[in-house]
């Protein structure tokens, strides 16, 4: 039998993307270090918490970027009513990134001002989201794992949603190669660009 036409659930995609993320969500604290006690009797605790700043604020946007994507997850799968076995590997594909999530986090909160994990950070968030555009794309076209009667503007919504993210991102990678300490701010237009979208709609 061909698996192409064999349908599953998509609930279980669901719940074992909610473990997966719960998951990455929790580890990404474990990249917050104690001050060593040396340095605190030395500076003071709160002196020696200021010098983790950069653990502190990659942790923040870690979080941000993984609440986003948790978020696209659910409405995407929401939506749909069946999945096929491509569907599945290709979400699989997808939270082998999200499993990385805490490594490149890791690896950008302790090299913050080398370029490279700046761009290992960044390019892991974009992989992602090409990921989660192929999704929506194989999944709509065609209605072939949506309901029928899900209507074309929300289709077009959740295409501008995930290209908005692309773009930040892109722009995030691209800033990283000369600012890598000021890449991820860029991500906090994520939210101003959605609303500005949304505003634009109602006019």
């Amino acid at each position: 039998m061909n698996p192409d036409k064999i349908f599953y659930s998509p609930s279980r995609i669901a719940a074992l993307s909610d473990g997966i993320f719960a998951i990455a969500m929790t580890i990404l604290v474990l990249n917050i270090s104690i001050p060593e006690k040396g340095l605190v009797e030395q500076i003071g605790l709160f002196k020696a918490l200021i010098e983790h700043q950069q653990e502190f604020y990659t942790y923040i946007i870690s979080f941000f970027l993984l609440s986003i994507f948790w978020g696209i997850q659910h409405k995407q799968i929401s939506v749909v009513d069946k999945a096929d076995y491509k569907y599945i590997w290709l979400n699989l594909s997808m939270l082998m990134f999200i499993c990385l999530i805490p490594f490149s986090a890791s690896l950008q909160s302790d090299y913050s001002s080398e370029s490279v994990s700046s761009i290992i950070f960044n390019s892991n968030m974009l992989i992602i989201g090409l990921f989660f555009m192929i999704n929506w794309n194989y999944a709509t076209k065609d209605y072939k794992l949506i309901p029928k009667d899900f209507s074309k503007e929300g289709i077009v919504t959740g295409k501008i949603n995930i290209y908005v993210f692309i773009i930040v991102t892109i722009a995030a990678v691209v800033i990283g190669i000369f600012s890598p300490e000021y890449s991820g701010f860029v991500y906090l237009l994520i939210p101003i660009l959605k609303s500005s979208i949304r505003k634009r709609k109602k006019l």
